[in-house]
This record gives C-alpha cells, structure tokens and sequence, in this order.
C-alpha cells in the first residue's frame, strides 16, 4: 500500500533533529507526542484538511502548513499525493533552507 505521503530525505533529517532536541529539552514522551503529532499532520495534508501558504515566490509550486512552532514545506506530486520536503522551526528563513 502506498504511503498517503511521500517524504524527502532533507525532512527525515529535519524530524530527527526535532525529535533530538525534543527528547533533551522535554523528555522521551514529549518526543513521542511531537513526532505523532507532525505525522498526523502530514496525512491532514494529504486529505486536504490543513489551511495552507503559497510558498512559490520562494519556491515554485511549494506551500507550507504550521503546526505548533514548525512549518511543514510541501508540493504536490503528480499522483495526488504531498511531498514533504522539509520540517523547519518557524524562526528558520525558509528561503535560505530550500535552496540546500
């Protein structure tokens, strides 16, 4: 069965970080709470739940989705499906971390 999202490798790498520095600051639970909760989101996304932000001035045909203090960069794959291309804090400059 095919996944009802796609993941790059730039945004695993994100998720663990997150889940790195989640786990130190507030604890293996809280880490566990987290990364449950930003799955949850990804598949939001793919049912279209979510209210989204045209991120194409930065990067062609890519939109963001915020949950808690990340936004969620992602396109859209030709098969339906959203890609999620990266996971960054809020405070990060998105443009500057697409471009890597």
């Amino acid at each position: 069965m095919n996944m009802p999202f796609k993941i790059k490798k730039a945004a695993l790498h994100d998720l663990r970080g997150i889940a790195l520095y989640t786990r130190k600051i507030w604890g293996k639970e809280q880490e566990g709470v987290y990364l449950k909760g930003l799955f949850a989101c990804f598949e939001k996304i793919a049912r279209r739940e979510t209210r989204n932000r045209d991120l194409s001035c930065i990067e062609p045909g890519c939109l963001t989705c915020k949950i808690s203090h990340h936004l969620i960069v992602f396109r859209w794959l030709e098969d339906g499906r959203p890609e999620i291309i990266r996971v960054l804090h809020e405070k990060m400059d998105i443009s500057l971390r697409l471009a890597r």
